[in-house]
Order: C-alpha cells, then sequence, then structure tokens
C-alpha cells in the first residue's frame, strides 16, 4: 500500500470520526434542549419537598412523577444555575406544560400554591368533603377525621356537635395546599359565621339557633328557585307547629347518600328506612343539618312567609306547586303528572 493510499485513508477516518463527533455534540444538545425546554406533561401533579431534601432527593421525586425525564441533567442544572441550597421545603402543584428550567425556578420561587374550590350551596359534609379531595389538597380520610373530631367543632363553632355539617360555608375558595385539614376547615367555618355577622342574624340561644340550622338545610335541599324559600320555611314551620312529619325527600336522600346510593326518585321502601334522619316517620326535624345551607336559607328559616300551605311539590317547569290541603295537593300533583 502507498504512503498515498494510507494518507487518504487515515484522512477518511478522521473525516468520519469528525463527523460522528459532530453528530454527537448536535444530538447532545438536541437531547439537553429537549430535555430542558421541552414539557413532558400537562396533568397537574402536587409534589411535597420535605425539610433536607437534596437535589439527588427532589430529582428522583421528580422523575418518578413525570415531571423531568433526566435526573442527572436536573442535578448539573441545579449545580450550575447555583440553586442547590435554594430549592425550597413546600407543597408544589406541578403541570400546565411546565419544563425542568420552569421547576427550578418553582422550587427557588418557593411560592405557596393555592387551588381553587368551589363549593356550592346544598352540599353535603360528605359531598364537601369529596370535591376538596378531588382538587388534591388533602386525602378524604384525614378531613373526615377532622371534620368529625368533637373537640375540632367545639373549638371551631362553639357548639357541642357530631360533626361540622351545616357549619362549611359555601363559598369559592382558594386553600393552599401546605395547609393542614384543621386549617382548611377552620377557613370554612371562620367564613361562616363572618357571614352571619355581616347579615345581621344573631346566634342567641345554640340550641335553638342549630334547630334553624337543620330546617335550613332542609329548605336548601328543597328549593327550585331561591324566591320560594321563605314560602317552603312556612310550609316546614307549619307542619311543626301541628306536629306533623316533615316528610321531605332530602333527608331520606341524605340516608341513601351517606350509604354511596343516589336515586333519581324515591320508593315507598325508601320512605320507610328506620333512621332518625328519616322525616317521614319520624316527627320533628333530624338530628343534625343535611346539608350546607345558604345565608338565604338560614334567614327563610328564621323568617318564614306566612301562609296556609303545608305540602308542596316539585312541577315540571322549574318551580314548586303549594296547597293548604292533601286533597288539593293530590288534584294539583294529577295536573301536573
Amino acid at each position: 500500500m502507498s504512503k498515498g493510499t494510507v494518507r487518504r485513508n487515515r484522512s477518511s477516518v478522521l473525516r468520519i470520526g469528525c463527523l460522528v463527533v459532530c453528530l454527537i455534540i448536535v444530538l447532545s444538545i438536541a437531547y439537553c434542549s429537549w430535555a430542558l425546554y421541552v414539557p413532558v406533561t400537562a396533568d397537574e401533579i402536587i409534589i411535597r419537598i420535605m425539610p433536607g431534601d437534596n437535589a439527588a432527593i427532589i430529582a428522583g421525586k421528580l422523575h418518578e412523577l413525570g415531571i423531568i425525564r433526566n435526573q442527572l441533567l436536573f442535578r448539573l442544572m441545579v449545580k450550575l444555575s447555583r440553586s442547590d441550597r435554594n430549592l425550597k421545603a413546600g407543597t408544589y402543584v406541578f403541570g400546565g406544560r411546565i419544563n425542568l428550567i420552569g421547576a427550578i425556578y418553582r422550587l427557588r420561587s418557593g411560592k405557596s400554591t393555592r387551588v381553587q374550590v368551589t363549593l356550592p350551596e346544598g352540599l353535603s359534609l360528605y359531598r364537601t368533603l369529596q370535591r376538596i379531595e378531588r382538587s388534591r389538597i388533602h386525602e378524604y380520610d384525614p378531613l373526615y377525621l377532622a371534620a368529625t373530631d368533637t373537640a375540632l367543632v367545639r373549638r371551631l363553632t362553639g357548639f357541642e356537635k357530631s360533626s361540622l355539617e351545616g357549619f362549611l360555608y359555601p363559598e369559592t375558595y382558594h386553600f393552599d395546599i401546605s395547609t393542614s385539614p384543621d386549617s382548611t376547615l377552620a377557613l370554612m367555618t371562620n367564613l361562616f359565621f363572618r357571614k352571619l355577622r355581616e347579615t345581621g342574624i344573631e346566634i342567641g340561644d345554640r340550641d335553638e339557633f342549630y334547630r334553624i340550622l337543620i330546617l335550613a338545610s332542609i329548605i336548601e335541599k328543597e328549593a327550585v328557585q331561591e324566591d320560594e324559600m321563605p314560602l317552603i320555611a312556612s310550609v316546614y314551620w307549619n307542619r311543626l307547629r301541628r306536629g306533623m312529619r316533615l316528610e321531605s325527600c332530602p333527608t331520606v336522600d341524605y340516608i341513601l347518600e351517606r350509604r354511596g346510593i343516589r336515586k333519581a326518585r324515591l320508593s315507598r321502601e325508601d320512605t320507610n328506612i328506620s333512621s332518625p334522619y328519616n322525616t317521614y316517620i319520624n316527627a320533628g326535624l333530624p338530628p343534625t343539618p343535611i346539608c350546607n345551607p345558604s345565608i338565604n336559607a338560614i334567614k327563610a328559616a328564621l323568617h318564614p312567609q306566612k301562609s296556609s300551605f303545608y305540602f308542596f311539590f316539585a312541577d315540571n317547569k322549574g318551580r314548586n306547586v303549594f296547597s293548604a290541603s292533601y286533597e288539593e295537593h293530590v288534584r294539583k300533583q294529577r295536573q301536573y303528572r
């Protein structure tokens, strides 16, 4: 083999080697850019960084949850940005197409994350806690244990009751996800009592107010339209004064809900369920509220409209139809059904 041939072969090898090296560099740059700047997921993921977690531990958590692609690259960027001592403990929500660089910035800022949760009027305690759980602020069991802790109920409300049913004000909240279940519930009960004060509702005798709260919760569930609440209240007050059973379907719905059952229409068998909440078989009010009522429902229970009505039913037009006698009630039902 001539010297010229050897030179040409070496030159070819060098060119190929350079091409391979360049290709590796280009691919490495492309991979790093992809891993650094291209978001992994649009899903919202909650992660808790504990005090003492270093960059390696945090990288492992982020990678396990699918927030970053490469742990080594995360640790390298943390080192290069001198962020290794500035990653703050706390609870964070990652998502919305966040990338690795964005994750580092978020952990450096240490800003507490708030989650918006809308809790409409008429949700029971169980439904309220389920909504909060779905927002991934707290798990259901710790929330339920707190909401049924009689010592906590007493501290938050001043009432000696078995749960916070009725005291959790319906509102759109922005919860800090790093707070405890107790603090989350305290925020809601504090707002309940503040709204009472702002609207001039005085608690007075606690037993009597609790009866009002129970009745308001039934009114809340029965009302098709808000302007009907005072008239519905009059029906129930009329029945209570005469010693009649309330025969309220929402009280039976509440029993079924606690058993994990939801029905569009109750059967006769349902209305005979043995429970202190069943107002078809028990006189008077149920032992606790059946939902968290609005201020307007509480006002209606306190100041019912004067009427001679004892019966009502929902029509097919989004209203209730009221009657003074059972015969009139049956006759009107036949007209609408």
